[in-house]
């Protein structure tokens, strides 16, 4: 007897080959049989005539171990058709956190909206802690990246150095026990605090540690708009230099004066891959980026000290100074004028606007606006950046190495969010495949479930095939569509029926039901 029978299905099997009907019996969490007929009897049965079966969606780039540990089932992730996500992406993971450098290792968590998430140093002193103390069930399995940023406050604080020779041997320790531990590679974010202040050496040294171990690398390049062509280079000449598979996170093309240039960046990548190198994308299919709002203070004053930084924050000539910083001869509406506040506890009546129209509720100008909200809210608040075209965005969907990732940054009690990590899945199949039609749905299929199963690692997810985990969608390609928008962030998608993970149903309509199937998911060196 099967556990469940899924009759009448409409196969898409993620390998981007066309369509097929038949019936999936699973049992003990696998898929066991596919075949046009099946007589045994099932626990359960759904009849799916009408509906389209493909495997369980991959969270190509995932900041959820901000919140898993807290909020477990995640279930905005669930409830999009994600069955699996990669977490410690943009240089941040959860680990490691020493204690000479605690202070500053926890500010970094509060100024990426997860205020108060990390308590409890002992169980973050390494990778290995870390994994080991996780919970052992999530709704969506997860898996990790060590971030660089992470490790280099660890072992330097905010230094804007190069690390001595002792510095980064701490740090390719730190890297060699993630790697041992689990951890799918090395991430790095370049225009955050520290990773700003590193230089391209300490990425490649560190890259060939988490290589020996057959690790990949994601990148948030140093730069995503003047110098994009020169960031992709850098990019590139890391990965030939030590071998190691990349994917690029979040590939975009930022401000209408670069707007294009993914032709080049695209041209580039398939120049390198025709030499021989690994190289892939992610991408969200919006035209609009999230961050902490803190990212667009500069550099110089995000590594001071807290209280240093926010004297500064305070004193009028040092605030006149940090805006002269960040306008660079520009106005404040250029500067200010494609920021929207995301979120804001302390000023839940701005959250949701852009910041010119912040100012007028505010009753100042921008750039006063942008400190007084940041410094209200401990750091906190998140923005939500305008600067992309659709042009860009369905060139770069429709490269043939790019996957589909959410870079959702959401916490529990926010009341503003990028909709990114609540409908990104459902909005490229409804609103890019049915609606624009920038690829088929099978190809769109394979960008979310077997190409980023490959690329990390996972060896029994990603297809609907004999023998592979019952991680599976249901769903009417007719009428999945996402309905979250930067207003309504966090409205559910339409279109889904089913979300089955080792073998179980764990959400129908849209909603899940509370199971935790989902484990750990860590490389086997």
């Amino acid at each position: 007897m099967y556990d469940l029978i899924i009759r009448n299905a409409r196969i898409v099997d993620g390998t981007g080959m066309p369509a097929y009907h038949s019936h999936v019996g699973i049992k003990d969490g696998k898929i066991v049989k596919i075949a046009p007929l099946i007589t045994e009897e099932a626990e359960q049965t759904i009849d799916a005539k009408g509906l389209t079966l493909t495997p369980g969606f991959i969270d190509s780039h995932s900041h959820d171990d901000f919140i898993m540990e807290t909020v477990p089932g995640l279930a905005h992730k669930l409830e999009q058709g994600i069955t699996a996500d990669i977490t410690g992406m943009c240089g941040h993971s959860m680990a490691p956190l020493s204690l000479e450098f605690e202070t500053e290792g926890k500010r970094v968590y509060d100024t990426l909206c997860a205020k108060g998430v990390v308590k409890d140093q002992p169980t973050r002193k390494d990778f290995s802690t870390y994994i080991r103390a996780l919970p052992d069930a999530f709704g969506p399995s997860p898996a990790f990246h060590i971030g660089h940023g992470t490790v280099r406050t660890a072992v330097m604080g905010f230094a804007q150095r190069k690390p001595t020779p002792a510095e980064m041997d701490g740090m390719k320790a730190y890297v060699r026990d993630a790697m041992e531990a689990g951890a799918l590679g090395i991430s790095f974010g370049l225009i955050y605090n520290p990773g700003v202040f590193s230089d391209t050496d300490e990425c490649r040294e560190l890259c060939k540690v988490a290589a020996e171990y057959g690790g990949d690398v994601t990148i948030h390049m140093r730069n995503e708009n003047d110098s994009l062509i020169q960031s992709v280079q850098t990019v590139i000449d890391v990965v030939r230099e030590t071998g190691i598979r990349c994917v690029i996170s979040h590939h975009k093309v930022v401000k209408p004066r670069n707007w294009g240039k993914s032709v080049q960046t695209l041209e580039m990548i398939d120049k390198a891959v025709a030499e021989g190198l690994d190289i892939f994308l992610d991408q969200y299919p919006y035209t609009a980026s999230s961050t902490g709002l803190s990212s667009e203070l500069p550099k110089e004053y995000l590594a001071k000290d807290k209280a240093d930084l926010f004297k500064a924050m305070k004193d009028p000539s040092e605030r006149k100074k940090i805006v002269e910083i960040m306008c660079a001869g520009a106005s404040l509406e250029e500067r200010f004028g494609n920021l929207m506040i995301g979120g804001s506890l302390s000023h839940p009546e701005l959250s949701g606007l852009m910041i010119p129209e912040a100012a007028k509720v505010h009753g100042k100008d921008e750039g006063e606006t942008f400190l007084d909200v940041l410094l209200d809210d401990d750091l906190s608040t998140s923005e939500i950046k305008f600067g992309m075209c659709e042009e860009d965005v369905e060139r770069i969907m429709t490269y043939p190495r790019t996957m589909i990732g959410t870079d959702g940054l959401w916490f529990p009690g926010a009341i503003g969010a990028h909709p990114r990590a609540f409908a990104s899945f459902p909005r490229v199949l409804g609103r890019y495949v049915r609606e624009r039609r920038v690829m088929t749905f099978e190809e769109a299929i394979r960008r979310m479930t077997s190409m980023p199963a490959a690329v990390y690692g996972f060896r029994s997810k990603g297809l609907v095939r004999e023998g592979y985990d019952a991680d599976l969608c249901l769903l009417d390609p007719e009428t999945i569509i996402d309905k979250a928008d930067y207003k309504n962030w966090n409205a559910r998608c339409d279109g889904l029926k089913h979300v089955i993970i080792a073998g179980e149903v764990v959400v129908t309509d849209s909603v899940w039901n509370g199971k935790l199937n989902g484990r750990k998911l860590l490389r086997n060196w």
